[in-house]
C-alpha cells in the first residue's frame, strides 16, 4: 500500500515537468517562477505580438486610417483572449502555472488595451481632422 502512495506522489511532478517542456520549453526553474513582464516578453515574441507590432508601426509610419483601425482591433482581440485564458484556465494553464513557467497575464493584458486605446484614438484624431468644416 505504501508504494502505490509513493507512485501516486511521483506522478504528478512528471506530468508537471512535461506540461513546462511542452508550454515554455526556454523556461528555467532555477531562475524562479515567471513574472508578468516574462509573460510581456513572451507575447510579443510570438507571432499574434508580432503581428500587433507589426500593425501598430505601420500606422505611424504610413498614417493610414485602415492600419490604425487593424491594430485596435488586433490589439483589443489578444487582450480579450488572453483576458479570457487568464480568468478560466484549463488544465494545462493551470498546472503550468502552480509549476511556474507560466506569469500572470496583467502586464501583457494592459499593454494590449495601451495599444488598443492609442490606436482607436490616433484613427479618431485622423477622422475629425480630416472632416470637412461645417458652413452656414
Amino acid at each position: 500500500m505504501h508504494r502505490l502512495a509513493a507512485l501516486l506522489v511521483l506522478l504528478p511532478t512528471h506530468a508537471l515537468a512535461d506540461v513546462c517542456a511542452q508550454e515554455r520549453p526556454d523556461w528555467d526553474p532555477a531562475r524562479g517562477p515567471a513574472t508578468g513582464l516574462d509573460e510581456l516578453v513572451f507575447l510579443f515574441t510570438s507571432l499574434p505580438g508580432l503581428g500587433i507590432l507589426g500593425a501598430i508601426t505601420l500606422a505611424v509610419l504610413t498614417g493610414q486610417k485602415r492600419y490604425f483601425a487593424i491594430s485596435a482591433v488586433f490589439a483589443t482581440l489578444i487582450g480579450a483572449a488572453l483576458y479570457v485564458q487568464s480568468t478560466a484556465p484549463d488544465d494545462i494553464r493551470r498546472t503550468a502555472i502552480a509549476e511556474g513557467c507560466v506569469g500572470p497575464q496583467t502586464i501583457p493584458i494592459a499593454t494590449c488595451a495601451v495599444i488598443a486605446l492609442i490606436s482607436a484614438a490616433s484613427l479618431a484624431w485622423l477622422w475629425l481632422r480630416d472632416r470637412p468644416a461645417d458652413r452656414i
